[in-house]
């Protein structure tokens, strides 16, 4: 079916609410605008906190797997997003050095008649800005230019740099990798984010370039997310902007400022780090312009996600930062705000915020968590170097490729080491309905409260 007619639940926009709160989100990233919105839909008073003096995220494509796309869908700016999106027909994993196709996953039309959603290609500044722009038609309030310097649980409130500080009923910390919510609530119990060898590249190219070149507009036209995996590194590269430009990605091991996403890079030195690629794509970045990278890095497991008094929260990159490997770090924040919303929409009292919170956590953090394994697993196995294990490697995508093209291969998934195509793992990841396992859970969680 065509998926902007699939149908889905009534939006509960402005329903009658057992009580209303006062809620902070520190951070207007895509995990706090996300949550923006499905607060407001609940009908709380919102307020998000931007330390940035405009939302102008800096330039790159994101991906969107069906996960998330039902949430929005749900949100009601499913129609919105599909104005800039790109449909990809498949994820290709290919061998670095020859282009060689070792493993496929096919996305479109497949998933949306799996899942009932799409897997869609966006520019994340497109994302970003449709985010912002529906949660403050639904009335939050986003203070730009408002960077938070400490959150105080007791209050709870938020103080800025600037010395204001701001109270609520609950504080959603969505401030990042580096997030100074989860330092103030955690104290001598935060952990250092583990940092990762690498770091990533990250380049657009306009149509116009690509299209110079019959090989690269092959790229440009034939509509994929193209994976290149070599030693130590690998390239992504899919069209975005609805197909007025073309993004690439380029892991390696690398040098970067942590939570810094607009640092320059070397030209040279990329093109330098792969060298030993496919001719194709080599074309590729000699297109390039202009290069940004930024340090790839995780959280370890928190301790837990909530202040003592279960009254300050943390969701997206501040609990759960991946690296980008499984390409599901924004759909994880998407997930999480919906989630948090279904949580707080079960409590009736004040009282019970560290009630719900507590389940929040446990719905979200073995979910969270596993992802971020998987996603540290898709780049050992990625960046595997030459000899016998990469060629195994290859030779088992292979197989598996040889066997997908079967015809009964649409039908049913075989165990996989691209996670993305793997039979139980992919319906697990792609499958899932946030509204409906949360309030499942939280409910049965909590019947003995309810």
């Amino acid at each position: 079916p065509d998926p902007a007619s699939i149908r889905h639940r009534e939006n509960p926009a402005f329903k009658t609410l057992k009580m209303k709160l006062k809620i902070i989100i520190a951070g207007g990233g895509l995990s706090g605008l996300g949550a923006a919105i499905a607060l407001r839909q609940k009908g709380h008073d919102v307020t998000v906190l931007e330390s940035a003096s405009r939302l102008a995220e800096v330039g790159a494509g994101i991906q969107i797997p069906p996960n998330s796309t039902r949430v929005l869908k749900e949100y009601g700016i499913y129609d919105e997003i599909l104005k800039y999106v790109v449909w990809p027909k498949s994820i290709q994993i290919r061998r670095y050095a020859t282009g060689e196709i070792l493993d496929r996953t096919h996305l479109h039309p497949r998933l949306s008649q799996v899942y009932g959603f799409p897997y869609l290609l966006i520019h994340r500044a497109d994302y970003q800005r449709i985010l912002c722009q529906y949660a403050e038609k639904l009335g939050a309030k986003v203070l730009l230019n408002s960077p938070v310097d400490s959150v105080d649980e007791a209050g709870p409130s938020v103080k800025l740099v600037n010395g204001d500080v701001l109270t609520g009923d609950l504080i959603v910390g969505a401030d990042g990798i580096k997030s100074r919510t989860r330092a103030s609530i955690l104290g001598s119990e935060n952990p250092e984010p583990v940092d990762s060898p690498d770091c990533a590249y990250r380049a657009v190219i306009s149509r116009e370039a690509m299209l110079k070149d019959p090989e690269t507009a092959a790229l440009m036209d034939d509509v994929n997310c193209n994976c290149w995996i070599g030693e130590q590194g690998h390239i992504m590269a899919y069209p975005i902007d609805n197909g007025q430009a073309y993004n690439v990605v380029m892991p390696h091991p690398g040098k970067a400022t942590l939570g810094k996403w607009n640092e320059p890079g070397d030209l040279n030195e990329m093109r330098q780090n792969y060298k030993t690629y496919d001719p194709v794509i080599r074309k590729v970045l000699e297109k390039v312009e202009s290069v940004l990278k930024w340090k790839l890095a995780e959280m370890p497991p928190l301790p837990r996600w909530l202040s003592n008094n279960g009254r300050v929260v943390l969701i997206g990159d501040a609990a759960h930062a991946t690296v980008p490997y499984l390409a599901q770090g924004a759909a994880m924040s998407i997930e999480d705000g919906a989630a948090l919303a279904e949580c707080l929409d079960l409590a009736d009292s004040i009282d019970m915020l560290p009630v719900v919170l507590k389940a929040f956590e446990e719905v979200r953090k073995p979910r969270c968590e596993t992802i971020q394994s998987v996603s540290r697993g898709n780049g050992d196995v990625w960046h595997l170097p030459d000899g016998p294990a990469q060629v195994e490697r290859d030779s088992k995508m292979g197989k598996g490729l040889r066997e997908q093209e079967e015809e009964e291969a649409e039908e049913k998934l075989d165990s996989n080491s691209n996670r993305w195509s793997d039979g139980s793992f992919q319906p697990w990841l792609f499958g899932y309905d946030t509204v409906s396992e949360t309030r499942t859970f939280v409910k049965k969680r909590l019947s003995p409260s309810l």
